[in-house]
């Protein structure tokens, strides 16, 4: 297409003196070019240099402006340009068919010429709009395509560290007598470099979640173990801060043998209550108690308290992407996370806080098991 700096109009009549009114209203802000028959004004609409806008008579000889309208629209190389009709005042209109065909608009003869520049400029503009809008979402699903791409590279190149980390101790343990407290953290590093593995394999999951595509596959499991485990992991950070943390099972001290199943994804499930439980640790006073409770009922629920207090500042934001208060490192992405992990697994997340009770967080989910895929948009 040649490059020109006014929008084409073509002008569609079989009447010589109605094309030349239309082009006398639009010749100052357009380039006009002209057809007396639909023949010619599908030639016109598919050649090298294509309109932007098409005024179409309705009633012509051999091919009328509906059927012209019909092919113009059925083909992908002139389906997008914007097609006005003009008609007789008399003339039989059917402006529902018209509109199925594919129109955008109607003119009455004897036309207006400011109605005529008005429909012209809201509808050269709509297009010009809706061009732009598909670019840009062009332009996303490159970026999103990008995006995919060097999340897989970095999955690929960080495969080989994290092989040696699950390796070594394993050759630790084969070197060597080893007591039990030692044999303990290196089961634990094992475990540990086990679930990173699994979500570097799952980086792209949160997109896809937010997305609404995540397929979800649910299972039984026990939630109770994986918050022991969590726990333990935690551990040292706890020690750090000499935060002690209790978990409980209806008020009271679960059994060793005890187990908690509801339906969801562990790997979900293990990233949830890790943020939640770093989160309410790192967010507890020194030398204070981290409780993690759950109740079995018509909903499964998990509530994390610790005696801190949400900043006030943040309250009405906590679970939003990247806010985060007081903490050097802190991404602001572990409670977001876990609320959109949250919701894909069917459940809710939220949280009561102030500065007498400190800060519960809430998490509930379907005992019966129902889980709702892509419940997140």
């Amino acid at each position: 297409m040649e490059n020109r700096t006014k929008p084409r109009i073509l002008v569609v009549d079989d009447i010589i003196d109605n094309i030349e009114i239309l082009g006398s209203i639009l010749r100052t802000e357009y380039e006009v070019i002209m057809a007396m028959n639909g023949q010619k004004a599908l030639q016109l609409a598919s050649g090298p240099n294509p309109p932007d806008l098409i005024l179409l008579d309705i009633v012509m000889p051999d091919i009328d402006g509906s059927e012209v309208c019909r092919r113009l629209k059925a083909s992908p190389q002139t389906d997008r340009i914007p097609v006005i009709f003009v008609s007789a005042r008399d003339e039989e209109i059917d402006e529902v068919n018209g509109f199925a065909l594919g129109a955008v608009d109607y003119i009455v003869k004897p036309v207006s010429p400011a109605i005529v520049r008005a429909r012209v400029r809201t509808h050269l503009s709509l297009t010009s709009a809706m061009r732009q809008l598909e670019k840009q979402n062009c332009l996303l699903q490159e970026n999103i395509r990008l995006r995919e791409d060097i999340e897989r590279i970095a999955r690929h190149d960080l495969k080989g560290p994290m092989t040696v980390f699950m390796n070594a101790p394993e050759m630790l343990m084969a070197a060597g007598p080893l007591n039990q407290a030692q044999q303990n953290i290196l089961n634990l590093q094992i475990r540990t470099t086990r679930r990173l593995m699994e979500m570097i394999h799952h980086s792209l999951d949160l997109y896809k979640m937010e997305q609404g595509t995540y397929e979800l596959k649910p299972a039984g499991v026990d939630i109770l173990r994986v918050l022991r485990e969590v726990l333990r992991e935690c551990s040292g950070l706890a020690a750090s801060r000499d935060v002690v943390c209790d978990i409980r099972v209806d008020d009271r001290e679960p059994q060793d043998s005890e187990t908690f199943e509801v339906k969801g994804e562990e790997l979900l499930f293990s990233s949830i209550f890790s943020n939640l439980v770093k989160n309410a640790i790192e967010a507890s006073p020194d030398g204070g108690l981290v409780k993690v409770s759950l109740y079995h009922g018509h909903e499964a629920t998990v509530k994390i308290h610790n005696s801190g207090s949400i900043p006030e500042k943040i309250r009405d934001r906590f679970f939003e992407r990247y806010v985060t208060f007081g903490k050097d490192r802190g991404s602001g992405l572990g409670t977001y996370s876990a609320r959109i992990m949250a919701a894909t697994l069917g459940g809710n997340l939220s949280f009561v806080s102030n500065e007498h009770d400190g800060t519960t967080l809430i998490f509930t989910l379907r005992s019966s098991g129902e889980v709702h895929e892509n419940s997140c948009g």
